[in-house]
C-alpha cells in the first residue's frame, strides 16, 4: 500500500512514522523544511512543498497513492484544497483531520471518505480509561456504546459465563476471550483465542475479555468485580 501524509505536525508525523513501521510506503509532505528533515530518514520519501497547489501534488506522484491523509492543522483552506485535489486525482481513500464540527462537514462535502478529530478521539479514550478499570483498548460503535478489551477483574476469576449472566445482570455481552500466559521472562503472551465463548467457559486469571455494551454498563460491571476475590 502507498500512502501520502500531508501535514507533518505532531499528529501527522506520528501517523507517517507509524505507517512506515508497518511496512507502508509513505510519502510525507509539509511546507516546513524543518519538519520534513525531521522525518526524512523514517519514511520512504519526505518532500517540502505547498500541498495546496495541485500541480505540486501531481509532480510528486501524490495522485498515484492508495490512501491520502490530510493532516494539516493550522491552515483549513489548504486542508480543503488538499482534499479537493485528492478527490480529483481519484484517490480511493481520503482521510482528513478536522478541528471543529463545521470543518468536519466541509471536508466530507468536498470529498473526504473519513473525517476525524484526534483531540476528540483522545478525550473519548481518556473517558473510557477513567470509567472502565483495566481497559486496554476500545472501539466506539455509537455514542456511548463501545467494544472494549479489559483484563478479567479479580471477582470473576473461577466463575463460568453462565454464573456471571452478563447479559441479564449488566446488559453487556462477551464477544471473545483471550487466554494469556506468562513467559519465564514475565511477558504476557496469547495462549488461546476463543471467538465464541460458551456458557460453561470458566474465567481464568489474566484472561482478556472483549465486551460490548454502553460505557456506563461496562463501568458498572468492572466496578462490581474489581475488588472482589
Amino acid at each position: 500500500m502507498k500512502c501520502a501524509v500531508i501535514g507533518l505536525g505532531e499528529f501527522g508525523q506520528a501517523v507517517a512514522v507509524g505507517l512506515a513501521k508497518e511496512g507502508v510506503e509513505v510519502i510525507a509532505v509539509d511546507a516546513s523544511i524543518e519538519r520534513v528533515n525531521a522525518i526524512k530518514d523514517l519514511v520512504s520519501l519526505a518532500v517540502c512543498f505547498d500541498a495546496s497547489q495541485e500541480h505540486a501534488l501531481e509532480a510528486h506522484g501524490i495522485g498515484e497513492v492508495d490512501v491520502l491523509i490530510a493532516a494539516i492543522g493550522a491552515n483549513f483552506e489548504a486542508q480543503v484544497l488538499v482534499v479537493v485535489h485528492a478527490k480529483e486525482f481519484g484517490i480511493r481513500k481520503i482521510i482528513a483531520r478536522a478541528t471543529t464540527p463545521d470543518h468536519r462537514r466541509v471536508l466530507k462535502a468536498v470529498g473526504a471518505n473519513e473525517v476525524f478529530n484526534p483531540e476528540e478521539e483522545a478525550a473519548r479514550w481518556t473517558v473510557q480509561r477513567l470509567l472502565i478499570t483495566n481497559i486496554s483498548s476500545y472501539f466506539e460503535l455509537a455514542e456511548g456504546f463501545s467494544v472494549v478489551e479489559v483484563g478479567a477483574p479479580p471477582g470473576i476469576v473461577g466463575k463460568s459465563l453462565e454464573q456471571l449472566n452478563l447479559r441479564r445482570r449488566f446488559r453487556i455481552n462477551l464477544v471473545a476471550l483471550k487466554r494469556m500466559e506468562t513467559t519465564p521472562e514475565g511477558e504476557k503472551v496469547l495462549k488461546q483465542f476463543n471467538p465464541v465463548p460458551l456458557p460453561d467457559e470458566v474465567i481464568q486469571k489474566h484472561d482478556v475479555l472483549a465486551l460490548v455494551g454502553s460505557v456506563i454498563d461496562l463501568a458498572n460491571f468492572m466496578g462490581e468485580y474489581a475488588e472482589q476475590e
